[in-house]
């Protein structure tokens, strides 16, 4: 019996799962529209919400108690009911909550009760514990001292908000996930489905070549190209280091530190564009410009983020003689284009459709998917393609599109509940306030201290609710101290996606550990050495925005080449080697200089200080080339 409950509760996730993706689809392309349906965004998010409660609510095995099955199902059913409810009610109760006090109020219990539950399950207590505090200042906010003290409000009102009002639980945020996030996912799902996997690691395996630590290159490689459509460091670590990693022992480098070069890799999978994670799409609607700017401006950061792994690894395996593998199994250039041409179209016809006709990153996404979809189908008639796709495999893609999609829905569900409680008592503008207060006195004070509070954010959140909440609270401040918008944005997104690399929790180090056999500890101190630029470049963009594409075509080159420059001085001092050994006292310059080239001297000496720097720099290189002898291959 509890076998034919268990399967019974997989079917019914399965096709919430599939409910979702499709619903998602057909709003993106204005279907309800053109069929000439008045539809509200928010009632589509209820349903799609309440889909995700389902499956979270399904997921249960046949090992689960009885009880434990039926509380499931009871959930579950609460869960469709209601989102069906308040999809019918919701143009009636969102223009007249105060006539039906008592239906809101049900509707607020239900909805808070439910989303929370489901949270805590998938991604654990902290986000539930952030939300309850600011229940309760809500609530007793007349309790607290000082500047932040606010205004009470009865509980009852606070739950009405919460479950009719369109700036709470149903609004920007959840929108956002629903019907940007979801597509792009497909997306990923469905070049994964059709051989994309495979062509990413080939095409990693041609970029790394045959030189000293070609094996660690194959894994800085992939993990960019995996993570630029997975948006998640641990699916990333998950999906490429089973390849990697035992690639990288076997070539000499030690576990921990395969470990840590796979944590690091993925991680920035996350800040890699053109599709870089949720938290991306969302940093494009608050800051209300076409989502092409923000890839755009996280162009050249994630390019120096790669180059320094890249110039670590390789300045590592010189000083450490490791072998540089040469029984890769790769196919040539042209063949590694023939078998991916698929994957190519449908990534030309997403940049296409964003850069060139100026079209939504989610309605771009939907061509690229219409283009996967159809290539993919007709090459699975043919079976002579390792890129065609059955319909089996397509419906498949759907449906685990949206149960892995449920976790984003539910978090920015809590999160747009968080914003609205900020918003609807003045806790978030109390906060600014003093947030501002501070960063008049240290400008860089208040950026360490942002920086610290996203990385501990980070440690119980995934980076998506970690950029809503410091969306909030932190970014205005550095806007209003003069900071860019985007600037400071990405700051705060740059350091969220940190803490999957920073001990003591490190979910990406976590899951290379489990991989690469090393113990977590080591895995998180190498991973932490190996992400060291990614630690400086929020504050580079800070104080030189020419790195996010602000300026002029000549700040922007010079900004560029001086951190590229700085940031293989400082690894070449790090490490110890560049092309040769370098002696304490050169390695001590490279370093020092390394870093005087990232600081802003300009602020303090003018420019004339600041090229006078970056000059020393480039002739510290120079000579490095002209006095280093020929390197021999490092052979296997």
């Amino acid at each position: 019996m509890a076998d034919v409950q268990t399967k019974a509760m997989r079917a019914v996730s399965a096709a919430f799962s599939l409910f979702v993706p499709v619903v998602a689809v057909l709003w993106v392309m204005a279907v309800p529209q053109r069929l000439g349906l008045l539809i509200y965004p928010e009632q589509v998010v209820v349903l799609m919400l309440g889909a995700a409660l389902v499956v979270v609510f399904c997921r249960s095995s046949a090992s689960d108690s009885a009880a434990w099955r039926l509380l499931n199902t009871v959930l579950a059913c609460i869960a469709a009911m209601l989102s069906v409810y308040v999809y019918i009610r919701f143009p009636v109760l969102s223009e007249a909550t105060h006539r039906f006090p008592t239906e809101t109020l049900l509707i607020g219990i239900g909805v808070t009760l439910l989303t929370l539950e489901a949270l805590r399950r998938v991604v654990g207590w902290t986000l539930v514990f952030i939300f309850a505090i600011l229940f309760l200042y809500a609530v007793f906010g007349d309790w607290v001292p000082g500047a932040l003290q606010g205004r009470p409000m009865a509980a009852a009102d606070v739950l009405r908000f919460i479950g009719a009002d369109s700036s709470a639980v149903w609004g920007q945020a959840l929108q956002i996930a629903a019907f940007v996030v979801v597509i792009f996912v497909l997306f990923g799902g469905l070049l994964m489905a059709s051989g994309g996997g495979d062509f990413f690691t080939q095409l990693a395996m041609r970029v790394a070549g045959n030189g000293p630590g070609n094996s660690a290159k194959v894994a800085v490689t992939a993990s960019a190209l995996f993570g630029t459509v997975s948006g998640s460091a641990v699916s990333n670590v998950m999906s490429t280091g089973i390849m990697t990693i035992p690639l990288m022992k076997r070539a000499g480098f030690r576990g921990a530190q395969a470990g840590g070069i796979e944590a690091v890799s993925s991680t920035g999978g996350q800040l890699m564009p053109p599709v870089m994670g949720a938290a991306a799409f969302l940093m494009a609607e608050i800051l209300q410009v076409p989502y092409k700017t923000v890839a755009l401006a996280a162009l050249l950061p994630a390019v120096l983020y790669y180059i320094s792994l890249y110039c670590q690894i390789d300045f590592i395996s010189r000083r450490d003689n490791i072998a540089s593998l040469k029984d890769i199994q790769r196919n040539t250039f042209a063949t590694v284009v023939k078998d991916g041409w698929l994957a190519i179209v449908a990534f030309t016809v997403l940049l296409s459709c964003i850069f060139y006709w100026n079209m939504r990153a989610e309605v771009a996404a939907v061509w690229a998917i219409a283009a996967l979809v159809a290539g993919g189908l007709v090459l699975g008639l043919t079976r002579r393609s390792t890129q065609g796709m059955t319909p089996r495999q397509v419906l498949t893609a759907v449906i685990d599109t949206g149960r892995n999609t449920c976790d984003v829905l539910l978090i920015t569900a809590v999160a747009g509940m968080i914003i609205g409680l900020l918003s609807t008592t003045g806790f978030g503008f109390a906060l600014s306030l003093y947030l501002l207060d501070f960063g008049g006195r240290s400008m860089f004070g208040l950026l360490l201290l942002t920086a610290a509070i996203s990385i501990v954010l980070g440690l119980g959140l995934p980076t998506t609710g970690v950029y809503l909440l410091l969306a909030s609270l932190a970014a205005p401040s550095l806007v209003e101290l003069g900071i860019e918008p985007i600037a400071a944005h990405m700051f705060v997104l740059y350091y969220g996606i940190l803490s999957m690399i920073t001990p003591p929790i490190a979910l990406a180090s976590f899951a290379a550990a489990s991989l690469s056999g090393a113990t977590k500890s080591a895995t998180e101190l190498e991973a932490f050495r190996f992400g060291w630029i990614a630690y400086f470049l929020p504050f580079l963009f800070i104080y030189k925005p020419g790195l996010l594409l602000v300026g002029s075509w000549f700040h922007i080159s010079y900004v560029f080449a001086s951190s590229l420059m700085a940031l293989v001085l400082v690894t070449g001092g790090l490490v110890g080697h560049a092309l040769r050994p370098l002696n304490p006292l050169v390695r001590l310059l490279w370093a020092v200089v390394g870093l005087l080239v990232i600081m802003p001297l300009a602020e303090f000496g003018g420019h004339t200080l600041e090229y006078a720097v970056s000059a020393l720099g480039a002739v510290l290189l120079v000579l490095s080339l002209v006095l280093s002898p020929k390197p021999d291959p490092v052979k296997a």
